[in-house]
């Protein structure tokens, strides 16, 4: 499933007020935390940014909160590959995501050192969903990185086009600039410049 991903113009608070503003209410909560694991004998420095990417499992630690409420949690954790089809320009032609649930974070970190996989980087956010008439909208609050929102495409909003016309109507404060701003590629570049330093 594709979607679209932007920066903020604002703070996290002042999206949560301009959306509760325009009717959107509270549906999702969680805390994700993802480790991203190579090959060991991966040469880092002779590939790009996205074949990197292409060729990372992550090691996912979610805190779901439970519906209504949102104070009780519990954890889900997944071992994740995706799959990026990426244009030129940037933009995110398709993409492919396989999850296995798994029991125990520590044998998911085993399992992966034992099929000779080493930690890349690590990337948590604090995730808030909100809907209106079928638009989802995912505030991101990346640790140590940008403030972002997410919108997946579902059966009402079946393509780019619709997701940004409809972003266009609602009228937020994001930057229209890049409409596929790319997490784990952010903090890729910041980890191979610690790498070549």
């Amino acid at each position: 499933m594709n979607e679209i991903t932007v920066k903020m113009n604002c703070s996290i608070k002042e999206m949560i007020d301009i959306l509760e503003n325009k009717g959107f209410e509270i549906i999702d909560k969680y805390l994700m935390d993802d480790i991203y694991y190579i090959p060991e004998n991966i040469k880092i420095h002779e590939l790009s940014i996205t074949e990197i990417l292409n060729s990372c499992i992550l090691l996912r630690n979610i805190k779901q909160y439970e519906p209504k409420q949102f104070i009780n949690s519990h954890n889900i954790i997944k071992i994740t590959y995706k799959n990026k089809n990426i244009a030129s320009n940037g933009d995110i032609i398709s993409q492919e995501k396989y999850d296995c649930e798994i029991k125990d974070l520590q044998q998911g970190k085993e399992l992966l050192k034992a099929i000779k996989y080493k930690e890349l980087m690590n990337i948590r956010e604090d995730d808030i969903v909100y809907e209106k008439a079928g638009l989802e909208i995912s505030i991101k609050d990346i640790e140590d990185g940008e403030n972002l929102i997410e919108i997946e495409l579902n059966e009402k909003f079946a393509s780019i086009d619709k997701v940004k016309q409809k972003i266009n109507e609602i009228n937020i404060p994001i930057d229209k600039s890049n409409f596929f701003v790319k997490k784990a590629e952010i903090e890729l570049k910041r980890v191979l410049e610690i790498y070549n330093d």
